[in-house]
């Protein structure tokens, strides 16, 4: 799952887990950067952490869409 053109923007990211972020896509590390091999994203400011980001790998996101409030 190509992550790259979440960044920059603000989204919602729903997990395997069914947890809801909304957030911020601070920075995007492409597979060959990723200690996974894998695309990431790093969140910022979620209600789950407010003062931090927050890594997700596209391995754990079920879906994920741009913000309709906040583009």
């Amino acid at each position: 799952m190509d992550l790259r053109p979440y960044w920059g923007k603000n989204v919602i990211v729903e997990d395997v887990d069914d947890i809801v972020y909304k957030g911020f896509v601070n920075a995007v590390t492409i597979p060959g950067d990723s200690d996974d091999n894998c695309y990431e994203i790093d969140l910022i400011r979620t209600e789950q952490y407010k003062d931090g980001y927050f890594t997700l790998t596209e391995h754990e996101i079920k879906s994920i869409k741009l913000d309709p409030d906040k583009n």
